[in-house]
């Protein structure tokens, strides 16, 4: 058998028929753009996340008066609980060591105005410490300060987003906005925090003191969360530990039964996100894998096709000698030939995906050179098995059977 004579035969059967070759190319093509574009997308999105995580800050805790479950891969909030208080914030100070800073909040969405111009956005009740666990500065004005905490004041920071969208390119510091029922004096305006890990707007806040969104606005003497900031995030765990063992003793909770709040680190909520992230990713590639499929049926439907398009050959080739090996090697190369051709074109259109997807997302692209080898090998893998029974068809026709039917 003359393996060069067999691949040319091959490649003029297949660009014989251009349109057919390409379609089923095509199809085998789909699933391996399919697979680079769902890793390559999973990856950057993975990464992405955990950057946003991190940048959040590795040495935070936060407190969530609720409970917390995953379900579907996300962490959900369950069960809402009015036991987490101001005192509870003195206590962590007092009472656990290793903190750094803590700070409550307590936000809702509101309606903010100034003049005729109008915005839905968050309302956040912080302690001014939470600026300092989250690295926010002011870029106009000024942040507000423990003494209007203590007084209530009616004073508000605006995130960068806000600002925007109530006041343009104008500086707002001085300025009255009406939020709610109620006239806040513009005294800053926050640095940049950007978007979080699920695509939220950290700049679309109207940030005011705790106290003043807890008495003035809320009419609740209860916050919704602590953050607590750590010296070292090596005693995360430790940390953990003595405030639950705090939170347990003022809340009153007996032994046995079940926290009313729920402690998550940032190494919890980033296994919780890359979680939800792999099961997206495993979704995918259910889908990418019926592509394969879908590409493979096309291969098979076109080599059955070729054969009974090439009876009278089969029986000519067989009459003069062409051994059973030498038809299946023919018809399998043809068939590996088709997949090789659908995994290149997968694999720059996969590339080209995964660019603009990461693109538009603002991503990092990421796509490992294992990932294209992986695609490339399924697709040839995916010839080789779909190509293998028509093979095996042609191989077993007999020379007088075959010249018979091709008359």
């Amino acid at each position: 058998m003359n393996i060069r004579r067999t691949l040319h035969i091959s490649l003029n059967v297949l660009f014989g028929h251009k349109l057919r070759t390409l379609l089923s190319a095509l199809a085998v093509g789909t699933g391996v753009a399919a697979v680079v574009m769902m890793v390559g997308a999973s990856k950057a999105a993975q990464n992405d996340t955990a950057k946003k995580i991190e940048n959040l800050g590795t040495d935070l805790i936060s407190v969530q008066a609720s409970r917390i479950k995953n379900l579907g891969g996300r962490a959900r909030h369950g069960t809402r609980f009015t036991t987490t208080t101001l005192n509870d914030i003195r206590s962590i100070k007092r009472k656990v060591s290793g903190v750094k800073r803590v700070g409550g909040m307590f936000d809702r969405r509101a309606n903010a105005n100034y003049k005729n111009i109008k915005t839905r956005t968050m309302l956040m009740g912080v302690e001014p410490e939470v600026f300092d666990i989250w690295r926010i500065s002011a870029v106009s004005g000024r942040l507000y300060t423990q003494r209007d905490e203590e007084k209530i004041a009616r004073v508000c920071v605006l995130g960068q987003t806000t600002k925007n969208n109530l006041f343009g390119d104008v500086d707002p510091v001085g300025e009255m906005i009406q939020v709610g029922p109620m006239q806040l004096k513009v005294i800053g305006v926050s640095s940049q925090r950007g978007l979080d890990y699920r695509g939220n707007d950290l700049d679309d806040v109207i940030y005011v003191p705790l106290q003043t969104a807890m008495k003035r606005f809320f009419n609740v003497t209860y916050i919704e969360a602590i953050i607590v900031q750590v010296y070292n995030k090596d005693s995360m765990d430790e940390v953990k530990e003595e405030i639950t063992r705090v939170l347990r003793k003022n809340h009153r909770i007996k032994e046995g039964k079940e926290d009313d709040f729920t402690i998550q680190t940032q190494e919890q909520l980033l296994k919780s996100e890359m979680q939800t992230e792999e099961a997206f990713g495993l979704l995918v590639a259910v889908v990418a894998g019926l592509s394969m499929v879908t590409g493979g049926i096309g291969i098979f439907a076109v080599m059955l096709i070729s054969l009974r398009e090439r009876k009278r050959e089969v029986g000519l080739r067989r009459a003069i000698g062409a051994r059973h090996k030498d038809i299946t090697v023919q018809f399998m190369l043809e068939a590996l030939i088709l997949s090789l051709i659908g995994g290149i074109i997968g694999i720059i259109v996969g590339l080209l995906g995964c660019c603009i997807i990461t693109k538009l997302n603002n991503w990092e692209t990421l796509i490992p050179l294992s990932t294209l080898a992986f695609a490339f090998i399924i697709s040839v893998v995916t010839g080789i098995i779909f190509g293998f029974y028509p093979a095996r068809l042609a191989s077993k026709m007999e020379p007088a059977e075959a010249l018979r039917a091709a008359v």
